[in-house]
């Protein structure tokens, strides 16, 4: 039964690929929000996770206006997939006119540096888009979950890898990662997931949240400058992606409250963008789950990072 369903979710990933692909971007990106709004309409059981986590966040909102935000993000996530879809008729020329770049001196000054550079990124607007723009920057590689069905997953890293990423499956991934950044590459953190006990606590939205220690560790082992981006989705369905100024790495010597205070400084920039585009954000994740009783401290690098599948 199992394979029988892994068979028809390649058939319609392959086959709504092929179908969107012969629509102008515009329109595909229309069938994408339609598509959300279907799932909005019969997923209640993420509607409502994403709610809980939307009212404690945001006590000060109406139960209204929550609900916009959530409709909202069913919209942009069906537009996302649709678009990812779109990717391999996408080629980075072509890219740059669909997702434009701000503050990209910034990762330019990081780059010059010549240690590489942990890029921190988030379940956060198109983040396939943005992973696609960064290789006009130099050697860019993002770290990935594999799927449990094979078949979508060789899809959706072919998709990846023809967009020009590099693609690092977490079954491998320290050592992996260590080269990538010795060679002067970026490496990608989708760092925003609940962490389980591999993480590290510390406040988001005001409740502590397991968060990945990757960042902060491959930061503090190889002195790499750290680099946080987003993509926010522009009214006309293009995309900005928002570099941020290089955050500081606050190397004290005492590796555990490194580990903690880095991912703090980087954990205020998320909720920053966050708070002002919430219909970006996957708040239908179970963002804190884990329990701050259920942590582990040490410095293996946890790189149960949200991955990007």
């Amino acid at each position: 039964m199992k394979k029988i369903l892994h068979l028809i979710e390649y058939f319609f990933l392959v086959s709504s690929g092929f179908l969107l692909r012969r629509l102008s971007l515009r329109r595909a990106t229309a069938t994408g929000a339609f598509l959300g709004l279907v799932l909005y309409t019969f997923d209640k059981s993420h509607r409502k996770t994403a709610y809980d986590n939307l009212r404690a966040s945001f006590p000060e909102k109406t139960d209204e206006e929550l609900e916009d935000i959530i409709k909202r993000l069913y919209e942009n996530m069906g537009r996302s997939f649709t678009e990812f879809l779109y990717l391999p008729k996408l080629p980075l020329e072509k890219l740059k006119k669909v997702v434009r770049v701000k503050g990209e001196e910034y990762l330019l000054s990081a780059l010059k540096k010549e240690k590489g550079a942990v890029i921190i990124v988030a379940h956060f607007g198109n983040w396939e888009f943005m992973g696609a723009r960064y290789v006009e920057f130099g050697s860019s590689t993002v770290i990935a979950f594999p799927q449990s069905n094979r078949l979508t997953d060789k899809v959706i890293t072919k998709y990846r890898t023809n967009a020009g990423m590099k693609i690092i499956f977490t079954g491998n991934a320290v050592k992996e990662i260590f080269r990538a950044i010795k060679n002067k590459g970026m490496v990608g953190f989708l760092a925003d997931q609940d962490a389980h006990r591999e993480g590290v606590f510390v406040d988001f939205f005001g409740r502590p949240a397991s968060t990945s220690r990757g960042p902060a560790v491959f930061a503090l082992k190889t002195k790499a400058p750290i680099i946080m981006s987003f993509i926010v989705r522009e009214k006309d369905n293009t995309h900005t992606v928002h570099f941020e100024p290089e955050l500081p790495l606050v190397d004290t010597g005492d590796f555990e409250a490194d580990v903690k205070k880095n991912t703090e400084n980087w954990s205020v920039v998320l909720e920053k963008y966050v708070r002002e585009y919430p219909d970006h954000w996957f708040w239908v994740h179970r963002r804190w789950k884990t329990s701050p009783d259920e942590n582990r401290t040490d410095d293996t690098p946890s790189i149960k990072t949200g991955g990007q599948g």
